[in-house]
């Protein structure tokens, strides 16, 4: 009777556990593979200041006159209609530049089957001073005809040092 029991338990432990978690689209979201998927135009890895695992992507800059981040392009999977875009970012004494979109900047831009950005990019954060760890999220439905998306992480126009971990694109409903 108890291996009976036990038995039982142990299927419905599976069944609970074997739900299909979401699929991260975002290759190397967390930097612990140095920056294998992403362009990168400046950004240091770090095991110094991180929100999981062993490092996390640092953006260092001096002035507000340079464009220094990582980039990543992802093929959107068929059906998708809406993806959940999500990343942990903490700042120190970032000033922008002239500009309103200046800044520490998480931003997702789509591109069609040509590569060419269809609209603006749509902005997830844009971040000054300094801040600790915060976790930013945001829901897009998918604009008709995109093939890809491209995730920016950048110090745009701003000084200052950008912190960047565990970095999202999952489908959701």
């Amino acid at each position: 009777m108890k291996s009976y029991l036990l038995t039982f338990c142990f299927i419905i432990f599976l069944m609970v556990n074997s739900a299909p978690a979401q699929k991260n689209m975002v290759l190397n979201g967390g930097f612990e593979d140095e920056f294998f998927g992403w362009n990168n135009n400046g950004a240091m890895q770090t095991p110094y200041n991180l929100k999981s695992g062993k490092y996390s992507c640092a953006i260092v800059t001096h002035n507000t006159g340079n464009w220094v981040g990582i980039d990543q392009i992802v093929e959107i999977p068929k059906k998708v209609q809406n993806i959940m875009f999500s990343a942990w970012i903490a700042t120190t004494n970032v000033v922008k530049g002239k500009d309103d979109w200046d800044g520490a900047i998480f931003t997702v831009v789509f591109l069609d089957s040509q590569d060419k950005e269809m609209k603006d990019g749509v902005n997830i954060a844009q971040i000054t001073g300094t801040n600790d760890w915060t976790f930013y999220k945001k829901t897009i439905k998918m604009p008709d005809k995109a093939y890809s998306f491209k995730i920016l992480v950048a110090m745009g126009n701003a000084s200052g040092t950008m912190l960047v971990d565990d970095v999202s694109a999952v489908k959701v409903e």
